[in-house]
């Protein structure tokens, strides 16, 4: 194992740490802001367009299924061409595609350009994590790691917030909430050219150039012993978790409509109050990972995920105090559970060499079962009712809770040992 990256995991967190820890995250504050934005912005998008149920679908669908692309395509070009450059031209296309959708004309416009930018925002998914893991110290590294959903949650209850404040303008509404996400993306944009390159790439690129071993491609390991079992577990999980989350997210505020909400403002705000939860559940869930593990963070988070939406099936229009109470635990639940660790065990459980593209693979096949949930929602909302979706959901979050028992606690290892060493052994 290399000096440097044993001296570096037992280094405390110092101000190199925090800096990249902040630049890398502002991508998932992006990602958050607009991959929740677009459920305010449904609520004014449907009536200046009337889309049916499959246009519905697709415009809340479409950016998942662009970071299926970006995701997979993004992590193999980072394990060839190092993590720094490809996460600058990632917001690039970020940039370009959310101007194109606020300047929309139909529904179809709009679909694509919302299919495109989400090539940016996977790209940002597979690198950030990876990233994270690769510079963070042992001690620090679940703190450091979780602080990337907790800035996704910031970028969702901004998101809302930007929703009401252009919520009166009528017909511009959706176009300027939508608009908003370039600001803060050209200013991180510019701030990421001070971030240095992965050292641990950098180090495991070396090695492989002096061995000269380039007869095989190292992404096979992913498919053998020891790696398939937790790899593959961790991307059920991840398929799973995003299925809940992005089936019951995305549409929160059409769901709060049909449980009883009466109307677009108060959704809308009952929808920002859910996000504030999740803030907190990310906080909360930061602050634990390196406490309590990974491992029971994500058993717990699906189990109480599964449970509150059981009792959602059991009387799916309930009293206000009822269905804020169900509603706050989901969110505190995913926030602060699966939602943290699912990406987290992916990074953590490979080797350096194919950390790009394993969590490249994890962000594609996430987002299948994201785009799947986004898709179909309002389609089995229609024929079927909110009971079906719930308890589908439900038992989804009990599978995931009882797959997380099959995986590795990795608090406090370091990434080398964990891997390259078994990659030796293997």
């Amino acid at each position: 194992m290399d000096e440097s990256l044993i001296e570096r995991d037992r280094m405390p967190i110092d101000r190199t740490h925090v800096r990249v820890t902040v630049l890398t995250v502002a991508g998932y504050f992006l990602d958050g802001f607009d991959l929740l934005v677009i459920s305010v912005a449904l609520l004014t998008i449907v009536p200046a367009f009337h889309p049916s149920a499959v246009a519905t679908g697709f415009i809340g669908s479409a950016t998942l299924a662009g970071m299926f692309v970006g995701g997979l395509g993004a992590g193999f070009l980072v394990d060839l061409f190092g993590r720094r450059r490809i996460y600058m031209w990632d917001l690039v296309i970020f940039i370009i595609f959310t101007i194109t959708a606020a300047f929309s004309q139909n529904i179809w416009q709009l679909i694509v350009s919302r299919g495109l930018l989400g090539i940016g925002i996977g790209a940002d998914y597979a690198l950030t994590l990876t990233i994270l893991s690769e510079f963070a110290p042992i001690k620090g590294r679940g703190k450091l790691m979780g602080a990337g959903l907790f800035a996704y949650w910031i970028g969702a209850v901004v998101s809302i917030f930007i929703g009401l404040l252009f919520l009166s303008t009528g017909g511009l509404a959706w176009r300027l909430t939508l608009l908003v996400g370039v600001i803060p993306a050209i200013v991180v944009l510019i701030l990421r050219h001070t971030v240095p390159e992965s050292p641990r790439w950098k180090a495991v690129t070396e090695a492989v150039r002096l061995k000269s071993n380039k007869s095989k491609s190292p992404v096979g390991i992913l498919f053998k012993p020891p790696f398939v079992r937790r790899v593959w577990l961790s991307y059920a999980n991840w398929f799973i978790n995003d299925i809940i989350f992005y089936g019951i997210g995305i549409y929160t505020p059409i769901l709060l409509l049909g449980m009883g909400l009466k109307t677009h403002v108060a959704s809308i705000t009952g929808s920002g109050i859910l996000d504030i939860l999740g803030l907190c559940g990310a906080f909360l869930g930061m602050m634990l990972l390196d406490r309590w593990g990974r491992r029971p963070l994500q058993a717990w988070g699906f189990l109480l995920q599964g449970l509150t939406l059981l009792l959602f099936a059991l009387d799916p229009k309930p009293s206000l105090f009822i269905l804020g109470i169900c509603f706050a635990v989901f969110y505190i639940a995913n926030a602060g559970g699966t939602g943290q660790t699912t990406g987290i065990f992916v990074s953590e459980l490979v080797p350096t060499n194919v950390r790009g593209t394993a969590m490249g693979m994890g962000t594609a096949i996430s987002r299948i079962g994201a785009f799947i949930s986004a898709f179909l929602l309002p389609i089995v909302l229609k024929a079927h009712g909110i009971e079906t979706i719930l308890v589908l959901t439900a038992i989804l979050a009990l599978i995931g809770s009882a797959l997380t028992l099959g995986l590795p606690e990795t608090r406090y290892q370091s990434l080398e040992e964990m891997n390259e060493n078994q990659m030796i052994g293997s």
